[in-house]
């Protein structure tokens, strides 16, 4: 019971961190019709200045860990949706009708952050500090308080993104751009400030997730390969463009590669899950909670 529960809290957690990911990938899609191979870049820019902000910066010295923490993280993820918003307007935006050029705009943008990565910050890898100290326990089960945390912080972010694209103006335009950008243009709709908000918005979502593994793992210029592969992996799972699909891709993904790794072993666990994915593209092609056209 005890491996059980563990294994389970590492197997949520993870979900949350691809769920957030994932999460971007559908707005990008969904709404710009691009296939962000850069995403996971941005989450490892997320990581590197969670690193540099919290870690060799003295951020709002004197102030508890936790809260510089909460701070540094915020910034990051400012910083990196700005980032992203730059690349949509100046990179993107050029080639927003032709999806092959996108994708291999994608590609390069995604050498060229992982080598910029290389040469500022250098190829050793980098450890945060938690800000998050001690364990809970349940009678004899113990839990890190860091992975509760990231658990935590991520159920606030993805509601929060269901608030705002379900609740606010922005959020009902995104969705107005997303089923027809040409009627949602003649509604008056910018849809311009409409790709900005997404590229942005996706792109903090992404330094959000790297912000959160940073004091559980290392950080380093390739570290966003692995996560964006299997976000591809939940995208595709829960249905391209939907955001619910997202969420549930994101747990059976994530549960699935803990308890595989902790009983069967790690080589085992992204083939079970392609196998998963497979299976279910056979059932429906669309995925999960995909429409077809």
């Amino acid at each position: 019971m005890e491996m059980f529960l563990q294994t389970l809290t590492n197997g949520v957690m993870t979900s949350m961190i691809l769920i957030l990911i994932a999460s971007g990938l559908c707005i990008i899609f969904g709404i710009l019709h691009i296939v962000n191979f850069a995403h996971g870049e941005f989450y490892m820019l997320g990581g590197f200045l969670i690193w540099w902000l919290f870690e060799l910066h003295a951020l709002l010295a004197g102030i508890p860990d936790t809260i510089r923490y909460i701070i540094a993280m915020i910034i990051s993820m400012a910083v990196v949706g700005f980032i992203g918003i730059v690349v949509e307007k100046y990179i993107y935006r050029p080639f927003r009708n032709n999806l092959f050029s996108t994708m291999i705009v994608a590609l390069g943008i995604m050498f060229i952050l992982q080598a910029s990565a290389l040469v500022i910050f250098g190829a050793r890898d980098k450890a945060v500090s938690s800000p998050f100290v001690g364990k809970f326990n349940l009678g004899s089960i113990y839990f890190s308080a860091e992975r509760l945390a990231a658990i935590a912080c991520g159920v606030i972010f993805i509601v929060a993104l269901y608030f705002l694209i379900d609740r606010t103006k922005i959020g009902k335009a995104m969705r107005a751009v997303a089923q027809d950008s040409e009627a949602a243009l003649v509604q008056g709709i910018n849809i311009g400030t409409v790709f900005t908000v997404a590229m942005g918005l996706s792109c903090a979502l992404a330094a959000a997730g790297g912000a959160l593994v940073g004091p559980i793992f290392y950080i380093n210029p390739y570290m966003g390969v692995e996560p964006i592969m299997k976000a591809f992996v939940v995208v595709i799972l829960g249905g391209l463009g939907s955001l619910p699909g997202a969420v549930i891709g994101g747990f059976v993904v994530g549960i699935t590669e803990s308890f595989v790794t902790t009983y069967i072993g790690a080589h085992f666990a992204m083939l079970v899950v392609f196998l998963i994915m497979i299976g279910t593209l056979i059932a429906k092609p669309t995925g999960i909670f995909g429409h077809a056209e």
